[in-house]
């Protein structure tokens, strides 16, 4: 796959950027889909997961004096 140079960056989309865009939200789609679940193990532990991950965020945060990211 060709990737654009960053002197032809633009903000405007092109074609080259616009079939870009499509393959990396087909693949962030795929993605998501893989990771579906219906099972409530894996999702309460997804949860618990997400959970703790956010606690700890926040005592990192209030350790070097910065506010919470997630109140």
């Amino acid at each position: 796959m060709k990737h654009p140079s960053t002197s032809s960056l633009s903000p405007f989309p092109n074609e080259e950027t616009k079939a870009l865009d499509t393959e990396t939200l087909e693949l962030l789609a795929s993605w998501r889909h893989q990771d579906t679940t219906n099972d409530p193990e894996l999702i309460r532990q997804a949860e618990q997961e997400l959970a703790e991950f956010k606690k700890q965020m926040n005592e990192n945060r209030l350790a070097s004096g910065a506010p919470v990211v997630y109140p």
